[in-house]
Formats: C-alpha cells, structure tokens, sequence
C-alpha cells in the first residue's frame, strides 16, 4: 500500500475519516507480542510518511524487530516534542468470546474494534495525523516534532530505550497511551515477582521422604497478605496505594505425586518513591523471615519477564499546562489531571531521559486487553487536535 495522501488531495488529517482510516489500516496489521511482532506494522507506519517532509528510519532495537523513529523538523531549532507510542499488542485471547473479527477493523456505532484498536494503535494514528497537519506549517515551525513507533512496550523491551538512545529525543513528550483524554502526571510502576517454593518429588503415599513445596502456600500467602495490608497504608495523591496481587499459583505433574517445586507469581503495583529491586528484596526478606525454623522448603524470589519503574512529574508542569490549555481550546473545559493505573513507557522518557512526559491518548484502558477491544472515534479526533494546538503553540510562529 501507499501512502493514500498526497498534496494534491483535500483532506483534513485530524479528521476521523482520515484518522480511523490510519486506525483501520493498522489493526489489520497483526503485531501480537509474542507471536506476529512488529515489523510489518514498522514499515507501514513508514508508508504513511511517504511523500511528506517526514524523517523516518527504522531502528533495530533486538535482533530482527524494528521500531520506527521519526522527524518533522521545522525551519530552524526549537523546542522538540516527543509523541511516544508501541506498536506490539497483547495475543488475541479466546477467539469465541469476540463478536467481531478481531483483525478486522470493523466500525460500528462510533467505535472502531480489534486487537490494539484501543492498546494502542489509535494513539500511533493520532501521531501520524498530528505530522500530516503539521507538514503544511514548516515554514513557520520553529523546532521538531519527534515520534517513537516502539517494539515490546507489553512486555517491557526497550522499544523506546532503543529510540532515545538512537538520539529521538526532545524537551517535552506525551505517550499517547489510553487515558480517555485525561493527563496522567503520574504512572503506576510494575514488579512482576516470581516466587519457586523448591522441595523433592516422591509418591505421594510416601511424603514422609520427600519434600512437599505445597505447604510453603500456608505462610507465603499469609506473608503476602500482609505486605498488602502495610502497602495500603501509604498513599500518592494521584495513584492511591500500591498494590500486591497474587495471580498465578502452579506447581506439580500428576496428582498422585509431591512435585519438586511451587510457582507463585504476584502482580505488585508500584507508586512513584518505590522500585522494582527496593520491592523484590523487601518480599524476599518478609518470606525468609517468615519461613518456619526447621522447614526444608527452599525460597527463590526474582523478578519476572516484564518490569516497569513508576514515574512522574509535577502537576504544574509546563507540559500539563498546555495540554490542559489545549484541551480548554478543544472541549471548552481542561482535561483532568490523574495518575493513570497501568505502567507504560513514560518511565523511559521520564526516568531515563530527563524528558517532561505524561500519558494522555484517546480509549478507556478497561477497554484493552480483552475481546472485542474498542476505542471510540471522535476521541481520537479530540486528542489529535488537542496535542496539534500544543504543538502549535508551542513551535508555530504567530
């Protein structure tokens, strides 16, 4: 496919139309992680900026998956705005529980549905809309706009590491994340704890000679539930209280059998002021003290495939106010300001960068990661002219 805008073509790139169009176009793109990956998706983004002032490259980010970044750069140096998005989605889950194909694409009732419809192939859409806009204004545009298409934010790769390190880089940025139009000022972080009770199989008529890992549950559970009960006693104005989640519980082969080892994985929340190692290390304290004196069962604890540092920046932040400017412009009333519940890949842009970023992206996050995603239309219209006028003001001489 080519690029299916061209100068001679009117037609307004903050519209839906065109956005659900971009939209359309990349749902039917599968890029599940794991499973199809990205780079199918990375060279149609590319596509999309053909015969447009835009820069865009691909970066390899691991062996053979490609995120794209991408440039307008205005007639001469300014302020540089970063948009920030991923390309990969979750798998499809089970295929009877949708009602609609979930790489289809299709619209109805003002919704547009698929796999990443929502998680968060409207926030890449608004992006690529927001460039074209901005093409017709290079000669008043004093800075660049940059744009992040990154590989593996689901499972925490560094997708947009990679994209900063390779210099796509800037002075403010937003991650087009869904947050149904609200700035997210703060983000949840993620430790994925894993903890393996280790004991030694036998028969299960002759425990007696083997170590049972299953009676470790008793007192890891209890340990667990009180580190919940001390988490909700600290606070974040914009996030609440951390959370401690067990979620998965496995272990054993047949049931006539004492397995060899347990497997308990705990989905733990962080709030801004707590880290992935800071949390890990204070679980595997709690459980060692906690272990029974003479017990056999061995304790690892570790951290599972995907982690993420919380992160944050001041509510009066320069880029909160104009976004919260902007969308006073847009909507006649400004957009809330929140902490968002979910982790993403500010923390990079924040944390890594030194760069002023929030979330703030079209889609209900209770709308993502399940059958029949969706994200509504005309939000994603609203967040394109919202983040223009940002960057309008903030590059375009008047």
């Amino acid at each position: 496919m080519k690029n299916p805008i061209n100068p001679r073509l009117k037609v307004d790139p903050l519209s839906q139309e065109f956005l659900s169009l971009i939209l359309s176009d990349l749902v039917k793109i599968p890029s599940q992680n794991p499973g199809n990956y990205e780079n199918n998706v990375a060279n149609r983004i590319i596509q999309w900026f053909e015969n447009t002032p835009v820069e865009a490259s691909l970066v390899e980010t691991m062996p053979g998956r490609y995120s794209v970044g991408a440039v307008l750069r205005g007639k001469s140096d300014g302020p540089r705005l970063v948009l920030n998005g991923h390309m990969d989605t979750v798998p499809v889950d089970d295929l009877d529980l949708w009602t609609n194909d979930p790489f289809g694409a299709c619209i109805k009732d003002g919704f547009l549905y698929g796999r990443g419809a929502c998680d968060m192939k409207a926030g890449l859409s608004v992006q690529i809309g927001v460039a074209h806009h901005l093409c017709k204004y290079l000669d008043r545009m004093n800075g660049s706009l940059v744009m992040h298409f990154a590989v593996g934010e689901e499972r925490a790769e560094p997708g947009t590491l990679s994209l900063l390190e390779a210099g796509y880089t800037g002075d403010m940025g937003i991650v087009t994340e869904p947050t149904e139009l609200r700035i997210a000022a703060a983000t949840r972080g993620l430790a994925p704890i894993h903890i393996k009770l280790i004991g030694r199989s036998i028969h299960a008529s002759r425990e007696h000679l083997g170590i049972n890992p299953a009676w470790g549950l008793q007192w890891v559970l209890e340990t667990l539930r009180l580190y919940k009960f001390d988490l909700e006693k600290k606070s974040h104005p914009l996030l609440g209280h951390g959370t401690c989640t067990p979620t998965v519980v496995q272990g054993g082969v047949v049931p006539n059998a004492v397995s060899d080892f347990v497997d308990i994985y705990v989905d733990r929340r962080l709030i801004p002021g707590e880290t992935v190692e800071g949390e890990v290390a204070e679980v595997r304290r709690r459980l060692f003290a906690a272990r029974p004196s003479g017990s056999e069962i061995g304790i690892e604890v570790d951290v599972a495939y995907n982690r993420f540092e919380p992160a944050e920046i001041a509510i009066d932040a320069p880029i909160i106010s104009y976004l919260k400017s902007s969308s006073k412009k847009i909507f006649g009333q400004s957009s809330v300001v929140y902490g968002a519940p979910y982790s993403s890949d500010v923390r990079n842009l924040v944390n890594d960068a030194g760069i002023e970023a929030v979330n703030f992206g079209p889609g209900n996050v209770a709308e993502c990661h399940c059958s029949d995603e969706r994200v509504e239309i005309k939000q994603l219209e609203g967040c394109a002219r919202v983040i223009t006028d940002l960057a309008e003001e903030l590059m375009l001489e008047k």
